[in-house]
């Protein structure tokens, strides 16, 4: 071939004319848009790829020969004249058919990989045949055209949908050509336009140019936005139990804002996760759009009215733990939860009891609790009763709270002095923020959590008191995401008191341990006190930089430096750090990590494992 040629979609032959995406194939990409299962499929059905069966011996065996052992497998793996015979007896004549056809079919498979100047010939060897590979040079892209058209063309967002767009591109220019990167790619744009506000979008041409006498590849990809939608009316089935406000109270979008495909998502996982029921299903109803509106379906399989729980846990701070709980789901047969919990460890036993209204569509309610609390770490035991009422506004990622809050507390060091009772009545404002990529796997954003609490004067309290108290933290992955996640933490606390003046130790701060600075024992920063015990005080400081560097889909390796101090003011700060490696296993349940760290003041090497993110 002496002129440029266009690549179709894994076909025994390469068309000569420009290829242009079909209806069907729109309508399957778009199908499936965050995903390449649908090239996937193509693939599996073209190489035959079938369930693992003990490979038999060949009557007519197959000798490939390559340099290049990727290739080699690719065809030892794929080759009809291979894979036939080892799900069939085959005879003379008809291994000689499908060894006339095994160069061109060896031929397509390599053009997959970018290697469009290949030689391979096939010969007799004995009873059977020697396949001989040579791939020639590798193509590379020389440019890439990606246009997004349509009435997204008007939206004042547009540069942020070719970014979104380009993000999980696959194929920059210099990287080689493959067909399941093509593909991949494709999807990934299309998916940026689909998921808000144009869930109509189609890919309307999709083209990849090869020029064999340069061994380069141009490509070009065209997608429709077509009109805006918006979200109609939800419409709710499934309900009897419990109110159907309880259903749309959960709804992060209200008809007439714009699509958003991860609102959906949300708006599923949380019905979910909501402790009224064990399955929902949340679907946009193209078939009934009227105008730009889409209905929203939702359906609920509700759990019954009352639960009872019983966990298990271990913990490398805490230990071995129990949980039992008791919930019901229709107090005052309007959708109020109450709850009832028994929690101990190794340190510390928890008994509490709580009251929460169901979220309205506006993000408000109401929640209280009453809890009794009993710990000892680092040699200070502790006797706690707390309780609070706050009114709770839960919209847009962002938690905020307004509260009065009592707590009363009798401390003591364990075979040493009593520390005496104290007690706080306080006004407190709590402000959260978590704007994540996703939760199994963070990869970019950021979480903000800020509190502020103030008791008016000594009423109700041993003394007077003013507390706040922030925590930071940030991810950051590059496009190509195999260079790593970059994780950025910070945490700052403070309380103000009258000096000699009694403060519950519960609102002020220690720190070391799994989930702060590794390295260290839990909460064994701090003040030093009598018998080696650690007791609280009234500043605190943490910060933490850890890279994660990726092993495979699932795994990753850590490195991290963490430091923290606690002293009675800020001025007085004295950092103590841990430094350590770690591995980082994204299971689907939660993310899992195992550290070793090295903890400099001690000079000691301590372990620490922890389940799911820290924010």
């Amino acid at each position: 071939m002496n002129k440029p040629f266009h690549l179709t979609l894994l076909a025994a032959t390469l068309s000569m004319a420009a290829f242009t995406a079909t209806a069907a194939e729109t309508q399957a990409v778009a199908a499936d848009a965050t995903t390449n299962e649908a090239e996937e499929a193509k693939s599996s059905r073209f190489f035959g790829l079938f369930e693992t069966k003990a490979v038999p011996v060949l009557r007519y065996p197959v000798r490939v020969e390559s340099d290049n052992k990727d290739l080699k497998t690719l065809v030892e793996t794929h080759l009809p004249l291979i894979t036939q015979q080892q799900e069939e007896a085959l005879d003379r004549e008809q291994a000689a058919f499908l060894a006339e056809d095994a160069p061109a079919q060896a031929t397509t498979m390599l053009e997959t990989q970018g290697y469009f100047n290949s030689k391979i010939t096939i010969s007799p060897d004995g009873e059977g045949y020697v396949l001989h590979i040579t791939p020639g040079p590798r193509t590379q892209i020389d440019a890439v055209n990606v246009a997004i058209l349509g009435d997204i063309l008007a939206d004042d967002n547009l540069a942020q949908y070719y970014k979104n767009a380009m993000e999980n591109w696959a194929l920059p220019v210099g990287d080689p050509f493959t067909q399941s990167a093509w593909g991949s790619s494709k999807s990934a744009v299309l998916a940026a336009v689909v998921r808000h506000k144009y869930p109509l979008a189609s890919i309307s041409a999709s083209q990849a140019t090869v020029d064999p006498n340069r061994n380069q590849a141009e490509l070009a990809l065209t997608v429709d936005s077509k009109q805006p939608v918006y979200f109609g009316e939800i419409e709710v089935s499934g309900t009897q139990r419990y109110p159907q406000s309880v259903v749309l109270g959960m709804a992060r979008f209200a008809p007439g804002s714009p699509y958003d495909l991860d609102k959906i998502l949300d708006y599923q996982q949380a019905l979910e996760q909501d402790s009224h029921y064990g399955g929902a299903s949340v679907q946009a109803d193209f078939a009934n759009m009227q105008g730009d509106r889409v209905p929203v379906k939702v359906s609920v399989s509700e759990v019954k009215r009352q639960k009872f729980d019983f966990g298990l846990r271990y913990d490398s701070a805490d230990g071995p733990g129990i949980r039992l709980g008791y919930d019901h789901y229709n107090v005052f047969n309007r959708g109020y939860v109450a709850s009832t919990l028994f929690d101990i460890d190794r340190y510390q036993a928890t008994v509490g009891v709580g009251l929460s209204q169901p979220r309205k569509a506006n993000g408000r309610f109401w929640t209280s609790n009453l809890s009794y609390n009993r710990s000892t770490t680092q040699n200070l035991e502790k006797n706690a009763i707390s309780s609070g009422v706050w009114y709770v506004r839960d919209k847009n990622n962002i938690d905020s709270r307004l509260g009065l809050e009592y707590l009363t507390e009798s401390s003591r060091i364990t075979n040493g002095p009593d520390l005496g009772r104290s007690n706080a009545l306080m006004l407190t404002a709590s402000w959260k923020r978590q704007n994540i990529e996703t939760q199994l796997r963070p990869a970019n954003g950021y979480f903000l959590e800020g509190k502020i609490g103030s008791t008016v004067g000594s009423l109700g309290s041993s003394t007077s008191i003013q507390r706040a108290a922030a925590r930071a933290g940030y991810f950051y992955t590059p496009q190509e995401r195999k260079y790593g996640t970059l994780v950025l933490r910070g945490q700052l606390g403070y309380v103000r008191a009258g000096e000699d003046k009694d403060v519950p130790s519960s609102l002020m701060f220690r720190t070391g341990g799994a989930t702060s600075v590794r390295g260290y024992e839990q909460d064994s920063i701090g003040l030093p006190g009598f018998n080696n015990s650690v007791l609280p005080n009234r500043a605190l400081g943490v910060v933490s930089v850890e890279y994660q560097v990726p092993v495979n889909k699932d795994f990753s390796v850590a490195v991290f430096h963490d430091a923290g101090s606690v002293s009675h003011s800020f001025k007085d700060t004295k950092w103590q750090q841990g430094s350590g490696i770690g591995l980082r296993w994204f299971s689907p349940l939660a993310p899992f990590a195992f550290d070793v760290a090295y903890g400099h003041q001690d000079k000691k090497i301590r372990w620490h494992i922890s389940l799911g993110t820290r924010f």
